[in-house]
């Protein structure tokens, strides 16, 4: 969404080209944290298919109290990942490096409390990746872009031959 469409100045920098809003935090925090806590469930329904209805019935619970980790880290990570890739116009990067940086995340939080195992990748690892990549997709639309003013230095004049030469 561009700040014009939106009716509102743009309340940054002239570097900044991408900046998400509260709803979009919001959205991108909340879809996270369902999906963070969903591909366990599934990874262990499908592991144990009897068993399938018990441990997706634990998922309401599991984002409620989740919901403390997930401001205490996640939601930290994010903004300053944010604040970095304030000036990177493709969304396709910032998609990228959330996931790398969700991927990140996961394995050193979960390799604290299990070590380094094939628990850590499936149960913190690759949850904590796919949130953080489906969490930054999610708000693709929500970010507002600043295509104006050009981020060239010095501003190239409207009319090449107008420019004094002195």
């Amino acid at each position: 969404m561009k700040p014009e469409a939106t009716g509102t100045p743009w309340p940054y920098g002239p570097k900044d080209r991408v900046v998400l809003g509260r709803k979009g935090l919001v959205v991108g925090v909340l879809l996270s944290d369902i999906v963070f806590f969903l591909v366990p469930g599934v990874i262990g329904a499908l592991r144990s298919p009897q068993y399938a209805d018990y441990q997706l019935s634990w998922l309401p619970i599991l984002m409620a109290f989740g919901a403390i980790p997930i401001c205490v880290v996640a939601v930290p990570t994010a903004m300053l990942l944010g604040k970095v890739l304030r000036s990177v116009r493709s969304q396709w990067v910032h998609v990228a490096a959330f996931t790398l940086a969700g991927a990140l995340v996961g394995n050193l939080v979960g390799a604290s409390f299990t070590g380094w195992t094939a628990h850590t990748l499936f149960h913190m690892t690759l949850p904590a990746a796919l949130a953080a990549g489906v969490g930054r997709l999610a708000i693709w639309k929500l970010v507002m872009v600043n295509d104006h003013p050009s981020l060239t230095y010095p501003p190239l004049p409207s009319n090449p031959h107008s420019q004094n030469p002195g």
